[in-house]
């Protein structure tokens, strides 16, 4: 790196993103990222490191997000060592044993955690305010992480959460566990016991879906990613329209004279369904405007990467 062999010029780099798949000097690498003393940014995708020493002594006083692979074992002494970070990405870090390394750790400073969900449970606090909570191929479902967060956390508004297909009472425990969220995205994950993907999900019983979106009283965003198929007809408006209004106003029941009031704070649901380890399937996007409930954006056969937001 230019800012090792002249130090001026590594005052004015910000962000440093680091993917290094092949054999390198761990030594060359800790002079690259010390010879940056101000970044606000740094992203370290290095599968192959495990010198334990290797971040040891380095010190980014502005440091803001931080995004890694490094098992968390070999974090310890870096972020000790940063309470300027804000925004913590784990990428996956296996550790042995169900205790997170990192527990140990003061993290009170991170507001946006991210990262495995065994892990994120044990780390997330009551100044969070964003989680991405992401499956381990051996947890068969969300509930367990989400049971174990200590607490309401009372800022958090925004949650990202891996779930199974077979995650009935999902809504009703991201509500427990977290009342005042405004913003949740599911993203559908396959079974690790690799069972056949059934078409039957927890939001096909309309009411008891409705009811439980309710108890986020506050929620204003829903985004749900699933293989499973939301409609006979792919993209077809009116038939996307009776389900996303089925989840929003609940059953009618034939005992009930009034149509049951819409959520009071719901202004946007977004579904990817027939959605492959590929991409594929149909986006659909739905806003609360003005006349009512309106398909505002439809994306037929997208490719994997395609930004679902």
């Amino acid at each position: 790196m230019l800012a090792t062999y002249n130090p001026a010029l590594g005052a004015f780099v910000d962000t440093l993103d680091v993917a290094m798949f092949t054999p390198f000097s761990s030594a060359t690498l800790w002079k690259s990222i010390a010879a940056l003393p101000n970044l606000t940014d740094l992203i370290l995708i290095v599968p192959d490191l495990r010198n334990a020493t290797a971040l040891g002594d380095i010190t980014l006083p502005q440091l803001q997000y931080f995004r890694t692979d490094l098992p968390h074992r070999m974090l310890l002494g870096f972020l000790q060592a940063h309470p300027t970070i804000g925004d913590l990405d784990l990428l996956d870090g296996a550790h042995a044993g169900a205790l997170c390394p990192l527990r140990m750790v003061d993290l009170s400073h991170v507001q946006h955690f991210s990262g495995p969900s065994r892990c994120i449970s044990q780390l997330a606090h009551d100044g969070a305010t964003r989680l991405t909570m992401e499956l381990e191929d051996d947890c068969q479902g969300a509930s367990l992480p989400l049971h174990t967060i200590p607490s309401l956390l009372p800022l958090l508004y925004q949650l990202t959460i891996d779930i199974r297909n077979d995650d009935d009472d999902i809504l009703y425990n991201v509500a427990r566990a977290f009342p005042g969220l405004r913003k949740l995205k599911l993203v559908e994950k396959a079974s690790p016991t690799h069972r056949p993907s059934l078409a039957r999900r927890a939001w096909n019983d309309t009411l008891a879906w409705s009811r439980a979106l309710r108890m986020l009283c506050d929620l204003e965003e829903l985004l749900l990613r699933t293989c499973a198929p939301l409609v006979r007809k792919s993209a077809n408006t009116d038939a996307e329209r009776k389900v996303i209004s089925a989840w929003i106003n609940g059953t009618r029941r034939a005992s009930r004279r009034t149509v049951p009031k819409p959520h009071p704070t719901l202004y946007h649901v977004g579904v990817w369904y027939g959605a492959g380890k590929y991409g594929g399937g149909c986006i659909t996007h739905w806003s609360r405007l003005a006349g009512g409930w309106e398909r505002i954006i439809s994306v037929i056969d997208p490719d994997r990467d395609h930004l679902f937001l």
